[in-house]
């Protein structure tokens, strides 16, 4: 059947396999089901909804609740949670049980869930297990690393997200399983590449795009298997370090000349509709050893899945980001893993089962609604502990109440029931632009206004003078570079070379950069596809595919069975 978005009044299906599935995951107390209904928003909207929760790398100086000791939380100062470190979240000093409180069938559930968030400690950022990297984020079992986030099991690693598994890896987005990269996207088992995008087991390379399994190859596309390739010509060993030394690459004038023309050379070939591998019945971008998964995008180990983000290892899930290993039969979440069973319109959920409307309950909580930063319980509401039968009589109780109470827009009309939708865009403590919601889908703030959600203005600065231009080469670069401040050439806003990032691009040769962390960062995401499809045909045989190349793109998008013939 067809809905209309509420949202933004775009026309979207509802299939009746997604039907079938709401049926399967509404919660059941007492023998009765509650039936979960439609949701009354597209799949891009409710995916906005779910990303304005995740900061990432905004994050900000603030003292702890508990201590007063400075830490960096991706929580802003205005935000009036009681935030503490993550040492003292995971502490015995307190106990989430402590801000229970019973629930008022005279309010909301989500003013009151509102007001519960700001009683309960919040641990400042989402780390574990970590040696040596305080500024990181969304981000567990690193060492020695800095500005990452997304990112686990790296040393060494500095200025970048969703990293895994890297060593020495510098300025990379979507990295896996790789060394001594710089400027990669979307890479994986890859040593000494950089400036490429969708490769994977390359070695000793720059500017490669879909390459796989090559070595000491220069600019070029699709290829495989190869050595000593410069711009897609095959040449002699003598020839191709003879060219490759003309290039420069010590020198970022001559880098930036070779980007330009590498992106008119790379748009000469043609592009699968989509990456994937090893999967059957998909659609999305970046799909791995899935099955049954549509309109995914950078998933791994799927079954059964839809509208799924940056999710692995998991089954029967819908509307869910982040991260899984494993999820199974939850649905409108935000990070939501680590052995998760039955998780309903919840965030951060860890190890959990049946836990609904919660935030941040982890470490093995069950059947647990409308609480906040639990830890091993179990049969609670609100933080208020409750026995089995209390709880499974009071739950239906209150989702009936939910089910009468009016959902308010931003202009004050209704926008449909509580139960059955996500955490509204007001609710959330973080500004719309202070999140990932605004690297997807940006916004200006009189359109996050008229959304509910909150807006941070970026202070003024002060104009500076004394804000230096990066020398061209390398080889330029004096020893106290580090105590300059430089002008980013994109924003104009000063940044700095840390001495790690500075001894990594002397023993790489590489020049220092002259845009900010941001800038790069920022230049790195609109290299990727948008998490949205749309319907087109190979540019081949004029089979309909759809595909993240929007229509208008100047690529030539190839179905799959074309683009193997045409490159394999």
């Amino acid at each position: 059947m067809q809905q209309t978005c509420r949202q933004c009044s775009v026309s979207f299906e509802i299939t009746p396999d997604d039907l079938q599935f709401y049926d399967q995951i509404s919660p059941v107390f007492q023998g009765k089901k509650e039936p979960i209904p439609p949701p009354t928003t597209c799949p891009e909207c409710r995916f906005r909804e779910r990303l304005i929760w995740r900061a990432e790398l905004h994050l900000f100086q603030r003292k702890s609740a508990f201590s007063g000791k400075p830490m960096l939380s991706y929580f802003p100062p205005e935000a009036p949670q009681k935030v503490v470190t993550v040492e003292e979240w995971h502490g015995d000093t307190w106990q989430g049980l402590d801000a229970g409180r019973p629930f008022d069938f005279s309010r909301p559930f989500f003013a009151q869930f509102e007001e519960l968030s700001r009683a309960v400690p919040l641990p400042a950022v989402s780390v574990d297990y970590s040696e040596n990297c305080d500024y990181v984020n969304s981000a567990s079992w690193n060492k020695n690393c800095y500005l990452i986030a997304g990112a686990n099991h790296n040393e060494d690693c500095y200025y970048g997200n969703f990293v895994n598994d890297c060593r020495s890896c510098v300025d990379c987005s979507f990295l896996d399983r790789s060394e001594l990269c710089y400027e990669c996207v979307d890479c994986t088992k890859c040593y000494d590449v950089r400036y490429s995008q969708n490769c994977s087991n390359c070695t000793e390379s720059s500017f490669l795009y879909a390459c796989r399994n090559c070595s000491n190859c220069f600019g070029s596309v699709n290829i495989a298997g190869k050595q000593f390739v410069f711009f897609n010509e095959q040449l002699t060993k003598q020839e191709y370090e003879r060219k490759l030394k003309d290039v420069g690459l010590h020198q970022r004038s001559r880098i930036e000349e070779a980007k330009n023309f590498f992106e008119k050379h790379r748009l000469k070939f043609p592009h699968r509709f989509m990456i994937g591998e090893m999967n059957e019945d998909v659609t999305g971008n970046g799909i791995l050893r899935s099955r049954r998964a549509h309109n995914c995008f950078d998933v791994s180990d799927l079954e059964d899945c839809r509208n799924c983000g940056w999710l692995h290892q998991a089954k029967n899930c819908h509307d869910c980001y982040a991260w899984g290993f494993t999820a199974e039969e939850s649905y409108r979440c935000m990070e939501v893993g680590a052995g998760s069973y039955h998780v309903l319109f919840s965030l951060m959920t860890y190890n959990g089962a049946d836990v609904l409307y919660s935030w941040n309950c982890r470490l093995g909580c069950k059947n647990v609604f409308g609480c906040v930063s639990l830890k091993h319980n179990q049969y609670c509401i609100l933080n208020k502990q409750y026995t089995k039968e209390e709880y499974e009589e009071l739950v239906p109780k209150i989702i009936e109440h939910m089910r009468r109470t009016p959902l308010r827009s931003p202009n004050g009309s209704s926008a449909g029931q509580e139960w059955g939708e996500f955490f509204p865009f007001a609710v959330c403590p973080l500004a719309y632009n202070q999140t990932i919601a605004q690297d997807y889908f940006p916004l200006t703030k009189a359109q996050a206004t008229m959304l509910g959600a909150r807006w941070k203005d970026e202070e003024p600065m002060p104009q500076r003078q004394d804000l230096a231009v990066p020398p061209d080469s390398i080889e330029e670069v004096q020893d106290d570079v580090c105590g300059q401040t430089f002008r980013c050439e994109s924003t104009g806003k000063p940044f700095k070379i840390i001495p790690q990032e500075l001894r990594f691009l002397r023993e790489r040769g590489i020049p220092l950069p002259a845009k900010s962390f941001t800038a790069r960062h920022r230049n790195r995401f609109l290299q990727r596809n948008p998490r949205k499809l749309w319907n087109r045909a190979c540019a081949k045989c004029q089979k309909p595919i759809a595909t993240s190349y929007s229509p208008e793109r100047p690529e030539i998008v190839y179905c799959e069975e074309c683009f193997l013939k045409e490159v394999y």
